[in-house]
């Protein structure tokens, strides 16, 4: 037998017997159900687009914005989070959570409200 032009070292490999019985049990199907969920988004792309800016951490130290809501009332505060549609403000007296779709407005103060 003569000797090949070219030899390539390759890892040596082995033939493995299968049992027939695990190859169905790994075929079977997954009875699990799973479930998609889908987060709601903020309806208004304006008010998005600003609750993203300003919930940026070097955007929102120190910087007091004004939430005026759908239903007339206006809270004062800092974004401490954003969850989705939820916005957790830092008012003077304590944490509000808000959902961003009863947003009207966001003006920002020109005054600090608290410190």
């Amino acid at each position: 037998m003569e000797e090949p032009l070219l030899f390539i070292q390759t890892p040596p490999f082995y033939y493995i017997e299968v049992d027939e019985d695990t190859e169905e049990a790994s075929l079977e199907e997954s009875t699990s159900v799973y479930e998609i969920t889908r987060r709601e988004q903020i309806k208004n792309s304006v008010i998005a687009r600003q609750l993203h800016y300003f919930s940026q951490p070097i955007n929102r130290k120190n910087r007091h914005l004004i939430f005026h809501l759908n239903n007339g009332e206006k809270i004062t505060g800092i974004i401490e989070g954003l969850d989705g549609i939820l916005i957790k403000i830092r008012t003077q007296d304590d944490l509000k959570t808000i959902n961003a779709n009863d947003i009207e407005t966001i003006t920002v103060s020109s005054k600090k409200a608290f410190k």
